[in-house]
């Protein structure tokens, strides 16, 4: 008993000798298949054989918006008007193309934050996997690329203020792909310890998904509740609103703006051509009538443009327009107001919904304040793709982290960031001459790539400072004499003087 608690406290005695180290983390237990339905699956559990998965029309071009506010659940609402109002679809569409950059950089890194080549390696090849290769002997797989599961997970976000993936493992538990899977779907329970676990109710199945495979992370989130809050859920009376004022603006230039015609019956003349026995009886005369009326209308409501209108002179045509009454101004003043209103709870400038009227200092920050807004859709994108290739690697053997990140979001084309990717390039090297950063850390920053293989160490080597020994004495040039060597090099001027500058009076 004494020599195995001896043992003990040998054992722990190194690890508490470094304050800044830390204990080991635990290797999760994972399963080596996928845990998740994917999304638009309709197999319950009772299930048999396969099933034809049928597509959503919602048959838009005879669809009334207003009907979409008696949706299921908000965020179901929230999804339609998404894809059929112009504004919400307009902020989502331009949050995916400015939040999913053209490139991003993967980086596996050690606790302290340094480069790991191997890790970094291994973590290249995973996403070379991911992008472009798949296990042929399984057909199709529906495996999405990065930028393909960037825009889901930003959609999920911008929909739904939340997003979700599984690491899904082969056989072997080697990291195979990365599979969304739709918040709307995820139900938080409570356990006995006060701790909500995840649970994904699909037609009817409930799937635990309290493991390390699966991955959650919601936009400003709330602290009283365990589920995320939709961004654009303040947009949805602005949207309604505006989808109302439309409709009776549409029925508003129908009845008034456009010109109508305009039927009068001389009632003395038509009464001289109805026959005798109808004359006399009302209730004939009335059918009569009603006839009469109904026949000119169907006439005139066939009519084209280019058909001529022939009558006999007790029908009496004109047409019928709302003469110099405008309402041009209360409609610009009412739409202003709606589209501000859409504007803010869509979280996105007037400019991208296409409102954009102003000076170009209004433009130019609300611009800025853009960019701000996709940063925050980016970055839990970035966190949660950080978190997955983390825990790929690390099932892989290697004890590093992985970080994840899109380029940063900006509005300038390639030809436009030469001159400051020459400042970024420069001021790169210097850290690295000065030996600041080492040349896998440079190396990444500039190129998004580890150093070629074989290439010379270059930090801390000063090679920014010419040939120049750094720990060499300085050179003194004190009592040195006029034409003499200055700093090695001769005071005379390397071209001759110019003309004198004449100086205009």
């Amino acid at each position: 008993m004494l020599a195995k608690l001896k043992s003990l406290f040998s054992f722990s005695r190194p690890k508490m000798m470094g304050a800044a180290a830390l204990p080991p983390l635990v290797e999760p237990k994972v399963a080596n298949k996928v845990q998740t339905l994917p999304s638009f699956s309709k197999r319950t559990a009772t299930s048999t054989g396969d099933q034809k998965l049928s597509a959503t029309d919602r048959r838009t071009a005879n669809l009334d918006l207003l009907t979409l506010r008696n949706g299921v659940t908000t965020k179901a609402t929230i999804r339609d008007l998404a894809s059929v109002s112009p504004d919400m679809s307009a902020s989502v569409y331009a949050y995916q193309r400015m939040v999913v950059t053209r490139n991003f950089t993967a980086v596996a890194r050690n606790l302290d934050g340094t480069v790991n080549v191997p890790g970094t390696e291994l973590v290249q090849q995973l996403i070379a996997r991911f992008n472009y290769l798949t296990d042929y002997t399984d057909g199709f797989s529906g495996m999405s690329s990065i930028h393909a599961l960037g825009e889901a997970l930003g959609l999920e976000l911008r929909l739904y203020g939340a997003c979700s993936m599984e690491l899904v493992l082969d056989k072997a538990r080697v990291p195979n792909r990365l599979v969304p899977i739709s918040t709307t779907q995820i139900e938080f329970w409570d356990d006995k310890t006060g701790y909500a676990y995840p649970v994904q109710n699909i037609n009817g199945q409930s799937i635990n998904l309290d493991q390390p495979t699966f991955f959650y992370e919601a936009l400003d989130q709330d602290l009283l509740q365990a589920y995320s809050d939709p961004p654009m859920e303040a947009a949805l009376q602005a949207v309604l609103a505006d989808t109302e004022f439309t409709n009776d603006v549409r029925r508003v230039i129908k009845r008034s703006l456009h010109p109508r015609l305009k039927v009068a019956i001389d009632y003395a003349e038509y009464i001289k051509s109805v026959p005798m026995e109808i004359r006399g009886d009302a209730q004939l005369l009335r059918q009569h009538q009603d006839a009469f009326i109904a026949a000119i209308e169907s006439t005139v409501n066939g009519l084209e443009p280019d058909d001529a209108l022939v009558s006999f002179d007790m029908v009496d045509f004109d047409y019928l327009n709302n003469g110099n009454v405008t309402l041009n101004k209360e409609y610009e003043t009412l739409q202003g107001m709606v589209n501000s209103k859409m504007a803010t709870g869509t979280k996105a400038p007037p400019a991208v919904l296409g409102h954009g009227a102003g000076s170009q200092n209004i433009a130019s920050t609300e611009t800025a304040l853009f960019l701000r807004y996709c940063e925050g859709v980016q970055n839990k994108i970035n966190s949660i793709m950080s978190r997955a290739l983390t825990l790929a690697v690390r099932l892989l053997g290697q004890d590093v982290y992985v970080h994840f990140e899109f380029d940063r979001v900006g509005l300038r084309d390639d030809t436009e960031m030469e001159a400051f990717k020459a400042m970024k390039q420069s001021r790169i090297l210097e850290q690295l001459s000065i030996g600041l950063i080492a040349d896998e850390e440079a190396s990444i920053a500039l190129t998004g790539r580890l150093p070629a293989a074989g290439m010379a160490k270059l930090s801390g080597t000063f090679f920014k400072a010419g040939s120049q020994d750094p720990n060499a004495a300085p050179t003194s040039n004190t009592g040195a004499s006029p034409g003499g060597p200055r700093d090695a090099k001769n005071q005379t001027p390397d071209q001759a003087k110019g003309p004198p500058i004449q100086r205009v009076k």
